[in-house]
């Protein structure tokens, strides 16, 4: 998973294995002031636990998310989110 202070780019699949190590990176974004990047683009799986997480990192009001395949918008949709990850 590449990372720095502002920038969070996943690598693989991200599931309920790979949670508490998602979410950690998520938390270490949100500690810092201003917009923050989470590139999906070389995500191959997601899980609903994983769309738990990026739904409630949204939340935040101050991220970026870009590389969102079809799969997951797909998901997305099935599961009822209408709204854009990104704010």
């Amino acid at each position: 998973m590449e990372s720095n202070s502002r920038h969070l780019a996943p690598t693989g699949e991200l599931t309920i294995f790979e949670a508490a190590e998602f979410k950690g990176g998520l938390l270490t974004l949100f500690e810092n002031e201003g917009l923050v990047s989470l590139d999906l683009g070389k995500v191959t799986r997601v899980d609903t636990s994983i769309i738990q997480l990026l739904w409630a990192a949204r939340k935040q009001g101050r991220m970026v998310v870009s590389g969102i395949s079809q799969d997951l918008q797909a998901k997305l949709t099935q599961l009822g989110f209408s709204e854009p990850l990104s704010e």
